[in-house]
Order: C-alpha cells, then structure tokens, then sequence
C-alpha cells in the first residue's frame, strides 16, 4: 500500500520531469552568452548555495576529506570542502557554456598538451581513464576536438529528452556515446579495432555489481576494475588523466600517467596500480576531487566501523 509519503516522492518525480528540460534549455541561453570571468563567479556563488542547501552531500564530504586528510587543519579542510563545491559548479555550468561556439572555446580554453597529445598517438588501443576530478566531461571534449576519436560511456540522467539532448551535445565534437546498459561490446570492438575508449574509474561499485577491492587515497574501498578489465582483453594502453580547471577558467591537461598490462598480472592488480596512480592526482590536487558522495560505504569483513566514515556499512551479500 503506497504511503503518504511515497505519494509526494512520486509527485515530485512528475513536477521535475516536467521543468527538467526547461530548466536545462534555460541553462543553455542564459549561461552560453556569459563571459569567462561572469562565468567563474557564478560557479562560486552556486559553491556557496550548494554548501548551504545539500547538507547530506555536505556531510559526505567534511567525512571523506576528514577521512582522507586526518592531519589536515580544520581550515585546510574547510578549503578542500569549498574547492569540492565550487569545482562541482563549475563542471555543470561549463556543459552549458561549452555548448555554445564549442569548438572554438574548446581549444581557447582547453587547448591539449603535449602529454596528452603524445599518449593518444601511441600505435594500438587506448583506455583514457579519469575520476570525478577537474572537469572529466571537457577531457573528453579536449580528446575529440583535437581529432582523436573517443568512444565514452554515458549513464542513464533524469529523462529521455534529457539524456538524448545531453548526448547530443556531448556527441557534437564527433564523441561516440553508448550507454553504460549494454556497453561491454562496443566498447570491445572499438578497442579491437585500435580505438580510444574514455572511462571514470573513481566510483564505487558493490561487489554484487562487479566491484573489487583496492586501497584508494589510502582506504581499502569496493572499486569499478572495468579499465583493468578492457585493457587486458584488448591489450590496449591505459592513460589516466587529469583536467585541471584554473583560477583563469581555462584547463590544464596535467601529463598523462602511463600504465601497461603486464603478462600475467591479475584484474584486481592492475585496478590497483590506476587507482594508485589516480591517488596520486587527487593527492596533489584535492580541492577539485568530488568529495561529495558515500565512496567508501562498505566496511570489509573483519573490521572495525570506527575505522570508516560514519555513512559506511558492512558489506551485504544477501
């Protein structure tokens, strides 16, 4: 029997459904036109009402920063937690601010390095493998408007017309869209066939979903192993890259981390070596990490709650 409560979700469901691509159309004719600079304040005022409001999302982050940085001061943390948000902002405003002259304000605001530029011109596949750090929606963008093909994963977001215009835009500087229902195959083929393939590998996956464990930013954590996975069935090369967003708004394309498949080296051995190497990014640079979410949510068998942060669970296997 639906609740009263259940009745409001479903309604509020209905109400957003309805002004999500309004909303998102708004996004695109009052954001495009702002200059760079009217563009970075917003992304700080939307950081401050962000803190504000998301009091969940807030206490994910004070709890991982914590939890990661434990000999931080509280005011170091604090900057970590603002530069959290703020990079949040600024990611979702630049979908729409790129969305307008996207070529051209790509390769103003974004141009390659050589780093990057010497990766993808190394013979045979490549897995490009980025977190939730700097803007991972423009490496993509920066990869394909330089003339190298990219196949990237995209999850199911709100509504159809939602997910089909995001897509869209997404696909406007050549980018080959699959959705992650389904995704294994052509992604395979791309690889077989010498391509470039684009995956985030920071989230957290339960092992009922595929997840394996490895230690990352120093906390063992249930981790998405799918760039070790593609990379030893196709033999491709894995890059794990960073797009470092600027005080200026323009991106840095920080060198690439190389990594090899290894004859004989296990899946869980590899995820292990890019989440180390995607460790280290954040490490250097944390203010631009999406602290903001439960990445550690599953305790292992056999130890302690108290060593994991307060959202966190034993793991279930039901």
């Amino acid at each position: 029997m639906r609740t009263l409560k259940d009745s409001w979700k479903v309604f509020y469901r209905k109400i957003f459904a309805a002004a999500e691509w309004p909303l998102i159309r708004f996004g695109f004719l009052v954001v495009g036109p702002l200059s760079r600079k009217a563009v970075m304040r917003l992304a700080r005022t939307l950081a401050h009402v962000g803190l504000f409001f998301d009091r969940r999302g807030r206490s994910y982050a004070a709890a991982n920063i914590k939890y990661v940085f434990p000999d931080l001061s509280e005011k170091r943390r604090r900057l970590i937690l603002f530069g959290c948000y703020r990079n949040i902002a600024r990611v979702l405003l630049d979908v729409f601010w790129f969305g307008r002259d996207s070529e051209a304000r790509v390769r103003r605001w974004a141009p390659i390095s050589d780093s990057w530029r010497a990766f993808l011109e190394l013979e045979g596949p490549k897995v490009i493998v980025t977190a939730h750090h700097g803007n991972w929606e423009m490496a993509a963008h920066v990869v394909v408007t330089n003339g190298f093909p990219l196949m990237s994963v995209g999850k199911a977001l709100g509504t159809e017309r939602t997910m089909q215009q995001l897509n869209q835009f997404r696909a406007r500087l050549g980018q080959e869209i699959v959705l992650s229902e389904g995704a294994v195959r052509p992604l395979l083929r791309t690889l077989k066939r010498g391509g470039n393939i684009a995956l985030l590998a920071d989230q957290h996956l339960s092992e009922r979903e595929g997840g394996i464990w490895s230690v990352f930013l120093g906390h063992k954590g249930l981790t998405a192993p799918t760039p070790a996975f593609f990379a030893q069935r196709s033999g491709a090369s894995i890059g794990v890259a960073y797009l470092k967003a600027r005080a200026d708004g323009s991106y840095w394309s920080a060198p690439v981390i190389v990594l090899h498949p290894e004859e004989g080296e296990s899946m869980e051995a590899l995820t292990q070596r890019v989440s180390d190497a995607s460790s280290r990014l954040i490490r250097r640079f944390p203010t631009q990490w999406l602290f903001a979410y439960k990445r550690w949510q599953d305790i292992p068998d056999g130890e302690s709650a108290t060593d994991y942060p307060f959202y966190a669970r034993p793991v279930y296997r039901g």
